[in-house]
C-alpha cells in the first residue's frame, strides 16, 4: 500500500521573524507544499521578501527518508543539489553538487558518507513526522543535517519533551559544541500526541552575503497561518 495515498497535497504559509530584531517585523514570509508522487512525496519550501522576491526555495522529494534536494538562492547566486542512496551495508551516500560565487559559478561535485538519514531545514518536519511514534515513545533519534554551502554534513540529535506551556517541542541539536554554540537548537513546537505544527525557532534558511562575501545566517522565529498537520507521514514515512 502506497502511504503517500492518504496524504492530500497541502500548503501552509507563514511569516519569519529574525531573532536579532528588537522589535516585532517579519523578515521574511514562507510558504511550503507537500504533495504525493509516486510511492512517496514532494515538497517545495518557498521564502519571499517584502515585494514578493524569490529569496530562497527548496525542492525535496521524499520516500521513506529524504532522497534528493535542490536549493536555490537567486539573490547570492548559489545552487545547491544532493541526491541520496542508502548503502547496502548501512549508512548513506549522498552526492552533491555546488554552484556559486565561491565556484566561480562552476559546478562542484562532492561525495559524502554519512552513517544517518539525512536532513534539511525544509524536510525536518517530515521527519519528525516520519518517526513521530519514536520520539513520542522516548527514543532520541540521530540525524546527518546537511550544509551544502560547504557540501559537508553535521551529525544532530532529535529529541522530544512536552512544553511548558503545553503541547510537545522537538529539539534538534548539534553534536558539534561549536555549531551548537553558534546556532544553538533548532526547536518544532507540536500538539502533545500529533506531528501538528505550529511554529518553529532556530536556524532560518535564507542567507545574504556581506560585502566581503562572507554568509550573513539568520535565527529567528517561523510562524504558520494555521496549524500544520503532518500525521499521515507518521503511518508510513519512516526515514
Amino acid at each position: 500500500m502506497n502511504p503517500s495515498l492518504d496524504l492530500p497535497a497541502s500548503r501552509v504559509e507563514g511569516l519569519a521573524y529574525d531573532r536579532a530584531l528588537g522589535n516585532r517585523r517579519p523578515t521574511f514570509s514562507l510558504a511550503q507544499s507537500l504533495a504525493a508522487a509516486g510511492s512517496g512525496w514532494r515538497s517545495v519550501r518557498t521564502w519571499t521578501g517584502i515585494r514578493g522576491e524569490t529569496v530562497a526555495t527548496e525542492h525535496l522529494a521524499w520516500d521513506q527518508g529524504l532522497r534528493s534536494v535542490r536549493c536555490e538562492l537567486p539573490t547570492i547566486g548559489e545552487t545547491t543539489e544532493a541526491e541520496v542512496a542508502a548503502l547496502p551495508a548501512g549508512g548513506f551516500e549522498v552526492t552533491t553538487r555546488l554552484s556559486s560565487r565561491r565556484t566561480q559559478g562552476q559546478t562542484r561535485t562532492a561525495t559524502l558518507r554519512l552513517p544517518h538519514p539525512p536532513v534539511t531545514l525544509a524536510s525536518l518536519p517530515l521527519l519528525v513526522a516520519a518517526n513521530w511514534r519514536r520520539l513520542l515513545a522516548g527514543e532520541t533519534l540521530q540525524a546527518s543535517y546537511l550544509v551544502l554551502k560547504v557540501q559537508r554534513a553535521a551529525t544532530v540529535t532529535l529529541r522530544l519533551a512536552p512544553h511548558p506551556e503545553g503541547g510537545s517541542v522537538v529539539r534538534v541539536t548539534p553534536r558539534n559544541l561549536i555549531l551548537r554554540a553558534i546556532f544553538g537548537s533548532t526547536c518544532l513546537y507540536l500538539d502533545p500526541q500529533r506531528p501538528v505544527l505550529h511554529r518553529l525557532e532556530g536556524l532560518l534558511d535564507p542567507r545574504d552575503l556581506k560585502p566581503g562575501g562572507r554568509w550573513i545566517e539568520y535565527l529567528g522565529r517561523i510562524e504558520f497561518d494555521q496549524p500544520w498537520d503532518l500525521s499521515a507521514l507518521a503511518e508510513g514515512g519512516r526515514a
